[in-house]
């Protein structure tokens, strides 16, 4: 990283990086141990009041500018999002000192052809917590209540709780942390292009 980052202050460069921090972002989504595998999600309820918790992200696309993550239909995350499009995404990368916070418009994928295609690419580890019985969130008297469906031969059910969140990148913010100075710049969506300016750290 520290060759990267005097290449960067060297030549003032904000494409190399945007580049380097989207190019960590998508060689996470298979690195189950890389530190931007897993970004916080903050979401607005009905009553203005956020909401954070941790995703997996699970696809980025650097051309279409989106992050998609999964979660339960019958999550509080969904009603939020249904309430209140405006999200945010943040994670931090200790090795390189990097933080990554993602303004986007979120939105539940409703194509039941394009959900089945990411199911049936899933572990079947990962499509266990689809068939809780109970919806997440809820009240229980003892762990005891906790039970799961038994998964059936074609591997099917727990479908009808799984959802895919399309979050649609408004603008990408980055900070390098470093002894030497730290780094701060801004990327603002403009019709699909990524427009960065250096800030103040």
């Amino acid at each position: 990283m520290s060759e990267i980052f005097e290449n960067i202050r060297e030549n003032d460069d904000l494409d190399l990086a945007l580049d380097y921090a989207l190019t960590k972002i998508i060689s996470a989504i298979n690195g189950r141990d890389d530190d931007l595998h897993v970004f916080n999600l903050v979401t607005v309820d009905e009553n203005n009041n956020p909401n954070t918790r941790n995703v997996v992200i699970r696809d980025f696309s650097k051309e279409d500018l989106t992050v998609r993550f999964h979660t339960d239909k019958r999550s509080k995350k969904i009603s939020d999002i249904l309430n209140n499009s405006n999200i945010n995404l943040l994670s931090y990368d200790r090795a390189d000192k990097l933080q990554i916070r993602i303004n986007a418009k979120a939105k539940t994928i409703n194509s039941e052809g394009v959900l089945l295609d990411i199911w049936k690419s899933m572990y079947p580890m990962s499509r266990e917590c689809y068939r809780v019985i109970e919806s997440p969130g809820n009240e229980i008297t003892s762990l005891n209540d906790i039970k799961f469906e038994n998964e059936d031969e074609e591997g099917i059910n727990g479908f009808e709780n799984f959802s895919a969140i399309l979050c649609e990148i408004d603008s990408i913010e980055i900070l390098y942390l470093h002894h030497a100075g730290h780094l701060r710049a801004i990327y603002e969506n403009d019709n699909g292009k990524l427009n960065g300016k250096w800030i103040v750290p």
